[in-house]
């Protein structure tokens, strides 16, 4: 088919240079038109006259704004069996697919390092699987294949072409991407069987060697379906590691300007919008807390997972905990009864965790309290353990409740406090984890009593 160049592209770039040429690939990637220029280059790497482009940072590019909804442009580098090509890529998207326009085509040589090794057709068959060999440029450079190959010329034609000449994935997808394929299920052209590809550097030249292994047998929770696009238990298992450290610092402004414009400090202010910069802080906080939350609950429930053993003062940490939520109980007139300077209890777990149960417990109380009440932190001790209770003055929890209150996403019918429902949760798991328990008392109308119980030191 031809494809229709916007006027204002298709002009010549400098006196005596080539004009723009244009190229179009369908939503599959699948080569419909294109200038003699790209023609050769796509036929050069292998690519088919109706199949997809084998060009592939300009593939990439097409895909992207595809993906986008929206045109593209930017420099491109392509390699050819002779020469690396420089060249201007415009890419604008539609609904049947995306449209090309390439300018300022430039060849350059290949660069020939010295150590670069002889060009060998191929290798005899290695009976335990297979091997490529590849230039620093992703190209072939000699492919030894497995034993029973049946394509005898797979090794030469592929010479200096990507590897998605010889490699694919298992759905017959081309395998270009280096950083991808690495311990993956693979697939050679015209061949039945699987292969487990491993990715090294070449120890004889600059580039890089992809053995394939035999792929052992799948079982049947392997073979069935493949999973939903959006695979909410994988993207937990990345939420503390990726998703969770990238949200933290752009919450962290929002709510720190949110605090400056509500405090007036950057001048006078009327009073309802401060009162919106203040909507906005707290907001900010509750969600931060929340990926705190999310944060901590795929690292408990990883397999494998456990606390640290180090001697704690649980005296000292209530004393800090009541430190750390002083302004927020002397917010709502709270008074809060904690353990004397010289008292000491020692304990066995983790520092930063007891602290933390110890916040949510503490932080609980308060949100929970009625104004102008009493919190108070309590030690006790037994032949080998020791605790802390935490008792409030707040409407207690019938036994119902109480037997539901340790659940995940538990909130009692809770909607108004900006809680996710995890931290009682996370704090029974991780009293467990450091050999200890989380318990509570409880009755209507008498507030409530919940005990951290660890080893003793």
């Amino acid at each position: 088919m031809n494809v229709q160049l916007p006027a204002s592209a298709a002009t010549v770039l400098e006196t005596g240079k080539a004009e723009s040429e244009a190229g179009r690939i369908d939503r599959n990637g699948v080569l419909l038109d294109a200038g003699a220029r790209l023609m050769r280059l796509h036929l050069e790497l292998g690519g088919a006259k109706d199949g997809e482009l084998a060009v592939p940072p300009l593939l990439d590019l097409a895909h992207h704004s595809l993906r986008l909804g929206m045109r593209l442009s930017r420099p491109v580098t392509a390699a050819g069996a002779t020469a690396l090509i420089d060249m201007w890529c415009e890419c604008t998207p539609d609904s049947e697919g995306v449209s090309l326009l390439l300018s300022r085509w430039d060849e350059r040589p290949l660069p020939e390092p010295s150590n670069r090794p002889a060009l060998a057709h191929s290798g005899p068959a290695d009976p335990h699987g297979a091997r490529i060999h590849l230039d620093p440029l992703g190209r072939v450079m000699r492919f030894v294949p497995p034993a029973g190959y049946g394509k005898t010329d797979a090794a030469g034609s592929a010479l200096l072409k990507p590897l998605s000449a010889i490699l694919t994935d298992t759905e017959g997808e081309a395998a270009d991407d280096l950083d991808k394929i690495d311990g993956q299920r693979v697939a050679l052209r015209d061949d039945d069987r699987v292969w487990i590809a491993s990715l090294r550097p070449d120890p004889a030249s600059p580039g890089m060697v992809v053995t394939l292994s035999q792929a052992p047998a799948l079982d049947d929770a392997e073979t069935a379906a493949p999973p939903p696009l959006f695979d909410g238990e994988r993207i937990g298992h990345l939420f503390g590691t990726q998703i969770g450290p990238a949200l933290r610092q752009p919450i962290g402004r929002i709510i720190a300007n949110a605090e400056t414009i509500g405090g007036r400090l950057e001048g006078p202010l009327r009073a309802d919008y401060a009162g919106y910069a203040s909507d906005i802080a707290s907001a900010g906080r509750h969600l931060l807390a929340l990926v705190d939350d999310l944060s901590d609950l795929e690292a408990i429930e990883a397999s494998g997972f456990s606390a640290a053993r180090e001697p704690v003062d649980l005296a000292d940490l209530a004393r800090r905990a009541a430190g750390l939520l002083a302004l927020k109980a002397a917010d709502r007139k709270i008074r809060i009864d904690k353990p004397a300077e010289d008292e000491a209890l020692p304990a066995v777990g983790e520092f930063r965790r007891v602290l933390q149960v110890l916040l949510n417990l503490l932080g609980n109380a308060i949100n929970y309290a009625p104004d102008g009440s009493m919190i108070w932190l309590r030690l006790d001790d037994g032949p080998d353990w020791v605790s802390v209770t935490i008792a409030d003055q707040g409407p207690g929890l019938s036994s119902e409740d109480q037997q539901r209150l340790f659940n995940k996403w538990e909130r009692l019918g809770r909607s108004g406090d900006g809680g996710s429902g995890l931290g009682l949760y996370i704090s029974r798991r991780l009293a467990l984890a450091m050999e200890g328990d989380l318990t509570v008392e409880s009755a209507p109308g008498q507030g409530a009593r919940f005990t951290l119980v660890l080893p003793r030191g």
